[in-house]
């Protein structure tokens, strides 16, 4: 088995096939937004903040496995621990801001992505007697989601316009397109595939969790606002990709 894995060129093949070609790119871009962006923020606040033991296993397993199952099971592990408090009533400022150790690899990972990486500038994170922690950790965490949320928006439309060709093609030949491509190799079906079920876990997550819903509406907290908004995430998320989407979503909550 070792001789084998050593000689075989199939995971060449394999992720050759899925980065190569400008449709494929355009659905494993959409992965590789949401992983190194959003769902790594999400995943190292949140798994912080409700004291998950082993946060990395579930970066590991989507490595192994599919994000789609590795991001189903925190949103299980997030259910089942206790809500924490407020953040300003027993967390210091230290274990809740974004710290340069999520800062860097974040900004490097969506350097690769966009497959000319530079060490980006790393901000201060001194105090002022005028900031509070609960307001530091707001203000340094969504500057974080803004600046991804930023750079995935501009790799995205990238990709997006890519596919489309030039000149670009209509939006149903697009997804016609795309709908092939998703089937034209067994390994960009599995990365195709968990971008889908990826991006359904993720909407359905907000909306059994209707606090964490972007107010994207004055009457979002309103049952008839969440309803709204719950169907604004069901559109936008195939338009945007969960790559875009997500810190959208955790920037504006």
């Amino acid at each position: 088995m070792s001789q084998w894995l050593l000689n075989t060129s199939l995971f060449e093949q394999a992720w050759a096939h899925v980065c190569f070609g400008k449709a494929n790119w355009w659905w494993s871009q959409q992965l590789c937004l949401f992983t190194v962006g959003a769902w790594t923020i999400f995943l190292s606040i949140e798994g912080r903040r409700h004291h998950i033991k082993l946060i990395w296993a579930y970066m590991l397993l989507g490595q192994f496995v599919a994000i789609s199952v590795a991001s189903n099971l925190f949103y299980l592990a997030l259910v089942l621990t206790p809500r924490p408090p407020s953040p300003s009533s027993s967390y210091g400022m230290t274990s809740l801001r974004a710290p340069v150790a999520l800062w860097l690899p974040v900004l490097l990972s969506l350097g690769t992505v966009a497959t000319s990486p530079s060490p980006p500038s790393t901000p201060s994170f001194q105090t002022s007697s005028s900031c509070t922690p609960s307001s530091y950790f707001r203000s340094c965490l969504k500057t974080l989601y803004i600046v991804v949320f930023g750079a995935a928006l501009v790799l995205h439309a990238r990709a997006t316009g890519q596919a489309a060709g030039d000149p670009p093609i209509s939006v149903r030949d697009l997804a016609l397109k795309a709908w092939d491509v998703l089937h034209s190799h067994p390994a960009q079906s599995s990365i195709g595939w968990d971008v889908i079920w990826t991006s359904i876990s993720f909407v359905v997550w907000l909306v059994l969790h209707p606090e964490l819903q972007p107010r994207v509406l004055p009457t979002s907290s309103t049952t008839k606002g969440r309803f709204l908004t719950a169907m604004y995430l069901l559109m936008a998320t195939p338009l945007l990709s969960v790559g875009v989407l997500a810190p959208h979503v955790f920037w504006t909550t």
